[in-house]
């Protein structure tokens, strides 16, 4: 009997990973998002950016989401013809004293493969930026630029699985077989397994999901008509994406303050992706500048800029359980066994790093649904577990 899956959310955490549990053939999956479309919301987006995270101590972040670019990487190469990539090739320009210094450690200390990443002068950043900068860069010669929404429309088409749109979750309770009861607006539906991987407002609206930190951040993108020529994305404070569906470009992204909840596009935030952009050319500014489109999408995002990839507990008894020998600093040989819910996990709170996140959690997620040895290792997993949070702030307590 084949085992009962569902997927809250249809961006590019949701249809990553229908590919990803499709390829176990024992598995029904599907995949439900309360919108009339798959990827509408920040999977949406005209386009974004895959490149490395570099840090100088290869941390956690790192070694995640760099290890997330090299396999997503590696599926776009091989399913090119099926997706809509804009540019290849990243320039960071270092024009800020401290990332220059930042990035000037990270190459003193580490062997990084210039198939990765090269830090080059100012000389040779003018030649990739088509424009003249006094600026060193970070260029990332294989990263790329390219539309979320293929890649999501890709992923369900190599999948077995179902898709329900218009369908919003509005509750999820346990049976008595151990088994999870989702109600949807205008049906409910029986799972073995589900996966939440919605954005923030999910987080809001499930149980399981309410006491994990997160937090919103509207951005805004702006579409222009061809205003420089460059073929490379560029990035400096924001980015500019080239050769984007008829010769456009695409100037982003702003960060509004968490509690700014609005879709509203505002000349404003178009005024400032403009001017990081003229910033980045200022000897190539010669006409003004034409704006076709713009769009506000949402981040979900953590405290401490890493997803939340892994299985759910029950907040109450996790507490129950653990905020006194946390607290009291017990040694681990002494610490309780963690109870999971059965078949319940999360793969959220990407931030801007949606695309380099995705497919890596989901073969996580699909590696311990499936029993199979995880790509990761045991101190990564629990550097993404949505616990994290709660550990820390019982041993902070005791303090």
């Amino acid at each position: 009997m084949s085992h009962k899956v569902a997927i809250i959310g249809a961006g590019l955490a949701g249809c990553s990973l229908a590919y990803e549990l499709s390829k176990n053939e024992n598995l029904d999956i599907t995949v439900f998002d309360k919108n009339s479309k798959i990827a509408s919301e920040a999977s949406g987006n005209y386009a974004g950016i895959l490149k490395p995270h570099l840090t100088s101590d290869n941390n956690y972040s790192d070694q995640f989401h760099t290890l997330g670019y090299q396999i997503l990487l590696d599926f776009i190469n091989e399913n090119k013809d099926n997706i809509e990539i804009c540019s290849k090739g990243v320039l960071h320009i270092l024009s800020n004293q401290r990332e220059l210094q930042r990035y000037t450690k990270i190459f003193a200390k580490r062997d990084i493969s210039p198939k990765v990443a090269i830090l080059i002068n100012s000389t040779e950043a003018s030649k990739l930026l088509n424009s003249n900068t006094n600026h060193s860069a970070v260029f990332y010669p294989n990263a790329v630029s390219l539309v979320p929404s293929t890649l999501c429309e890709l992923w369900l088409k190599l999948s077995k699985a179902n898709t329900k749109l218009d369908s919003e979750l509005v509750n999820i309770s346990k049976t008595d077989t151990n088994k999870w009861m989702l109600s949807f607006i205008n049906s409910d539906y029986e799972f073995d397994a589900v996966i939440f991987t919605g954005a923030y407002q999910l987080f809001q609206n499930i149980k399981y999901l309410k006491d994990i930190p997160v937090f919103s951040s509207h951005g805004q993108l702006t579409l222009i008509d061809k205003s420089v020529d460059i073929n490379i994305t560029a990035m400096n404070g924001g980015y500019i994406i080239p050769n984007y569906r008829n010769n456009m470009q695409i100037l982003g992204a702003t960060f509004r303050d968490s509690d700014d909840n609005s879709y509203d596009v505002r000349v404003f935030d178009n005024n400032k992706n403009i001017d990081v952009f003229k910033n980045m050319f200022i000897d190539k500014m010669t006409s003004d500048i034409i704006v076709i489109d713009s769009s506000v999408s949402t981040r979900c995002i953590t405290t401490d800029h890493m997803p939340v990839v892994g299985k759910l507990v029950c907040h109450q008894l996790y507490k129950e359980m653990f905020e006194q020998p946390l607290s009291k600093g017990y040694p681990k040989s002494k610490m309780p066994n963690v109870i999971y819910e059965n078949g319940l996990y999360v793969s959220s709170g990407f931030g801007s790093k949606g695309l380099c996140s995705s497919l890596i959690a989901s073969k996580i997620i699909a590696s311990d649904i499936c029993n199979n040895e995880s790509i990761v290792s045991i101190k990564l997993l629990e550097s993404l577990s949505p616990q994290r949070f709660w550990i820390r702030n019982f041993k902070q307590s005791g303090c």
